[in-house]
């Protein structure tokens, strides 16, 4: 009886989940190619508790402790999309990315790509230094991966 409860009860947190319009962004992006385009190694990848985005930590020696550091963070949502667009799209320092999904902008400031794709939003945000590439290119690079991932 427990097992069945236990069950019911999974299934509901997973329709929840899914009618709030998160998607399983941790299957957007492999751990290899967020270490290819960052030039980073990913050290760990967890799912932000109450929001649904996929991270890809490393490890950083912060005066002698070993610490968990974001590298990139991944999220789509068909939640609130047009509002979500209309903020980032209106950002005055956003760079309009061509040919990238249904219409996407890079907010520098923020190190943060907003993509229209499938009737939701693809979110990718460049954590911290990384790399030699900018971080809008590595950014436009993961979500050109991520995209063809979105059901």
């Amino acid at each position: 009886m427990r097992l069945k409860i236990y069950n019911i009860m999974v299934v509901a947190m997973f329709l929840t989940t899914w009618q709030l319009g998160y998607a399983d962004t941790c299957g957007l992006l492999t751990e290899g190619e967020v270490e290819e385009i960052t030039g980073q190694k990913v050290d760990s990848v967890g799912v932000q508790s109450g929001y649904g985005n996929c991270i890809y930590y490393r490890n950083v020696n912060i005066f002698g402790q070993i610490m968990k550091a974001p590298l990139v963070t991944v999220g789509y949502t068909r939640s609130d999309v047009q509002s979500r667009w209309d903020y980032w799209n209106s950002r005055p320092d956003k760079e309009v990315i061509p040919g990238l999904g249904d219409g996407a902008v890079w907010s520098p400031g923020d190190a943060f790509l907003v993509c229209r794709v499938k009737g939701g939003l693809l979110m990718i945000m460049i954590w911290g230094e990384v790399g030699d590439g900018s971080k809008k290119d590595m950014a436009v690079q993961l979500a050109r991966k991520a995209i063809t991932r979105i059901k």
